[in-house]
């Protein structure tokens, strides 16, 4: 695998998607306006803090949802216009391809990471929450902003992966399947005499350590990237354009 031919696909998936361009900078671009729009509501009604909190708490989900749906834009295009046979015709190696699409999901990742701190930015101008530009020390801004990052880098590297795989009509079934699945664990782990309330406890007390949760997180992260590349390259190997 070269780099310069995944640089080349990253930079082709940016084009085919227009990424760069004007259309979806003015789309990121309205996100830190509704911020400041809502940061000036909420402060000329006095409206409470936890307002501000719930309200930036929105925008950060809608971001990291965005994020991924963005880096996923590709393989969609792909496989509803049928286009996914024509990638055995670009001159560049299936592992770069893949490799190059998984730098793509970095790229958007981290675009719409730097949006959520720029609506930070309007928050805490308004002293409305403890964030880094406000009151809070500059940690407060920073830790939204890499919990949107490490979410969307985890749930894009796995949808993408699947991609290669299932179709999306197919991965959406699964997805429904495995949340439905995930809420009858809980439930059924939840009438289990065991002191689950103590176990959470402790996992929170345990992560309440900058450096701990932030080591944590960037074994998972970069570990749910790796496989998931790994995987993706393994499935589109065996494909048959």
């Amino acid at each position: 695998m070269r780099w310069s031919s995944v640089v080349r696909q990253c930079r082709f998936d940016c084009v085919r998607v227009d990424l760069f361009g004007l259309s979806n900078m003015l789309f990121m671009l309205l996100f830190p306006v509704l911020s400041c729009v809502a940061a000036l509501v909420l402060t000329v009604t006095g409206a409470p803090g936890q307002v501000a909190v719930s309200v930036y708490g929105g925008v950060c989900g809608m971001a990291a949802v965005m994020s991924w749906m963005s880096a996923l834009s590709v393989n969609v295009a792909e496989e509803s216009g049928g286009h996914r046979a024509m990638n055995g015709m670009i001159p560049i190696a299936r592992t770069s391809q893949v490799a190059g699409r998984f730098l793509f999901l970095l790229v958007t990742c981290a675009m719409w990471t730097v949006d959520v701190m720029a609506c930070s930015v309007f928050f805490a101008f308004g002293d409305m929450m403890d964030s880094g530009w406000g009151r809070g020390g500059d940690a407060g801004a920073m830790i939204p902003s890499a919990v949107i990052f490490a979410f969307s880098l985890i749930v894009g590297s796995i949808l993408m992966a699947f991609s290669y795989r299932f179709t999306f009509r197919a991965m959406m079934r699964i997805f429904v399947v495995v949340i439905v699945g995930l809420y009858a664990l809980v439930a059924l782990l939840s009438r289990l005499p065991f002191d689950w309330q103590g176990l959470l406890q402790g996992v929170a007390d345990f992560m309440s350590v900058w450096w701990r949760a932030a080591l944590i997180a960037v074994v998972l992260c970069v570990g749910v990237y790796c496989i998931s590349a790994a995987l993706a390259i393994r499935f589109y190997r065996a494909k048959e354009l």
